[in-house]
């Protein structure tokens, strides 16, 4: 990773309140499965105590709850990872709940990364954790700590090192952890033009006049729900132009049915023009990505050339 790093919440949700946000559950088994062979699906989150290797009960600590959801998250494996967070003491949200926002959240943020090692290099008690779990959780929290990871995270072939938040509170005598806070890398955003919208007529408008434009980041990959803004470079543009991904105006309703979630359609509709010593000209796009992802529009984009018939 470059020095261009976000502070980025990747585990809140704001349904759930202020500090059961990113609070999730340990298992003494990493693959989900309890020691009879059940899926702990059928179990409440949490895990059951363990056997040690004189066969005496053991207690899973607050960093070993954090490893273990840290591995399951790096992994993607969301059902194993709802399992985690402590639903049994929240009343309107349940583990499928949770699996589905685990999904939809943390699903781009992990991919390629793979979790070499995870080192709980810090500990530091927070007291008032436990007052404002105790607020928002239906149970008795006994203790509550923050601690800090250092991780290997290998990508692309190359380990790089980063640091990872980790709150984790206990009830009942089960810790429960889970990621607030993760630095991840800035990624670029850019546009690509469709073919047929590359050049239009300066006269041109309705239908023959609309340009769709998809968003990309800087591997290639689809950016959904953002925002293009077309403005004037040297060509002219009757005031900013704005066309949200997945968006259809009224005006083109029916035109663009297959239209994907990372694409917009920009309908300058005779909105463009060229002076009269103009034969071509250029109008500048901007992308504002979704505003709760990592991603950044600092390069220069394609632009839309008009031309004079």
């Amino acid at each position: 990773m470059d020095d261009r790093i976000s502070r980025r919440r990747l585990l809140s949700t704001a349904t759930a309140g202020g500090l059961t946000i990113g609070v999730a559950g340990c298992l003494d088994q990493f693959d989900g499965e309890s020691d009879d062979g059940d899926d702990s699906s059928d179990a409440g989150s949490g895990p059951e105590s363990g056997d040690d290797e004189n066969g005496d009960e053991s207690e899973i600590s607050a960093c070993e709850a954090g490893t273990a959801f840290l591995e399951s998250t790096f992994d993607g494996q969301f059902e194993e990872a709802g399992e985690y967070y402590p639903y049994e003491y929240l009343e309107s949200y349940d583990r499928d709940y949770f699996v589905d926002y685990l999904e939809n959240r943390f699903a781009e943020t992990v991919d390629g990364y793979e979790l070499a090692a995870a080192d709980c290099a810090e500990s530091t008690d927070d007291h008032n954790v436990i007052e404002e779990a105790d607020d928002e959780l239906d149970a008795e929290v006994t203790d509550g700590e923050w601690l800090t990871y250092d991780l290997d995270l290998e990508t692309d072939g190359e380990t790089v090192s980063e640091m990872i938040d980790v709150l984790a509170v206990e009830i009942d005598g089960t810790w429960y952890a889970g990621v607030v806070d993760i630095a991840v890398q800035d990624a670029e955003v850019t546009v690509e033009i469709a073919e047929d919208g590359q050049i239009i007529d300066a006269d041109a408008d309705g239908e023959a006049a609309a340009v769709v434009v998809s968003v990309l980041d800087e591997n290639g990959n689809a950016v959904p729900d953002a925002t293009v803004i077309a403005s004037e470079g040297s060509a002219e543009l009757d005031g900013p132009l704005r066309a949200d991904a997945g968006v259809v105006d009224d005006d083109l309703e029916g035109s663009y049915d297959d239209l994907e979630d990372h694409q917009a359609v920009l309908n300058f509709d005779g909105r463009q023009s060229l002076r009269e010593d103009q034969d071509i000209g250029t109008i500048e796009l901007d992308v504002l990505p979704p505003s709760d992802s990592n991603y950044l529009d600092e390069q220069p984009n394609p632009e839309v050339r008009v031309v004079r018939d």
